[in-house]
């Protein structure tokens, strides 16, 4: 008789307990894949260590940022998917796709620096807007600060920057990513906004009598490839122009990088 498979998952849930040895495990399954991904992650901190910018080129304050802001949700992607976080993994990969159209679009459209600084503006508006509406209690504070003359002080900046909205699609498109944006995006969406194509894998059903037996709950490795290897690549590709926009050459490691990731996926 074949024994029971140990259960992975305890009273303590993703955070300790059984769950250590499944991470264990995991990592030693795709310990290829972790090790590079690591090997990635000491790589661009070793360009941001110590690293100083041009205060007087906006351009490359806002790429360096952006590229510190992608390395922290890199890092995120990697913890939550050695613990099978699936749903976590997905939505964190969201987040690194979108801020990666911001680096990209500034790398690949001159024009697109004043947008995206405009767009300060453009959520200000947007913030006021709500925190008039809101009849909160604990919002009362933040509705009398919210005077109409800071309202009509933010109108005017806007039309006197002649802002504008600029949409998610927008941006990739300036980043030349429109292609991830209709893919691998729209499909993550779903995850962030909870969409009811994202909760039905919770839940076991047994087609034969058409009935539920159950959650299904717990640590899962199908998005653990797919999110390490296609931020990996996107961020060693970042990390190429973010150099060289400071005048140094990481071209051959950032190449090697995205080789290694590409075979990962070519693999899985």
């Amino acid at each position: 008789m074949t024994e029971p498979a140990m259960p992975t998952f305890d009273e303590n849930g993703f955070l300790s307990g059984r769950i250590d040895s499944w991470i264990d495990s995991h990592r030693a399954a795709h310990k290829d894949i972790i090790d590079r991904a690591q090997e990635l992650n000491r790589d661009c901190h070793s360009f941001l260590d110590g690293r100083a910018v041009d205060l007087g080129n906006g351009k490359q304050i806002a790429t360096s940022l952006l590229f510190a802001r992608s390395l922290e949700l890199y890092q995120s992607i990697i913890v939550v998917s050695e613990r099978g976080m699936a749903a976590a993994t997905r939505i964190l990969l969201r987040a690194f796709i979108e801020a990666n159209f911001h680096f990209f679009a500034l790398q690949r459209d001159p024009t697109y620096l004043e947008d995206y600084l405009d767009q300060f503006l453009i959520q200000k508006r947007k913030l006021l807007q709500r925190i008039r509406l809101s009849k909160s209690s604990p919002m009362e504070s933040l509705r009398q600060a919210a005077t109409d003359q800071l309202f009509q002080e933010t109108e005017k900046a806007i039309t006197n920057a002649k802002a504008r909205t600029i949409s998610t699609e927008e941006v990739a498109k300036r980043a030349q990513m429109h292609d991830t944006y209709l893919t691998a995006y729209a499909v993550l969406s779903h995850a962030v906004h909870t969409g009811v194509s994202d909760i039905d894998h919770y839940i076991r059903i047994n087609h034969a009598t058409n009935e539920t037996e159950g959650f299904k709950y717990g640590p899962s490795e199908v998005e653990s490839v797919r999110a390490i290897c296609l931020s990996g690549m996107t961020l060693a590709e970042a990390l190429e122009i973010v150099s060289r926009d400071c005048g140094e050459n990481r071209a051959a490691l950032c190449a090697a990088h995205k080789e290694a990731f590409q075979s990962f996926l070519e693999k899985a």
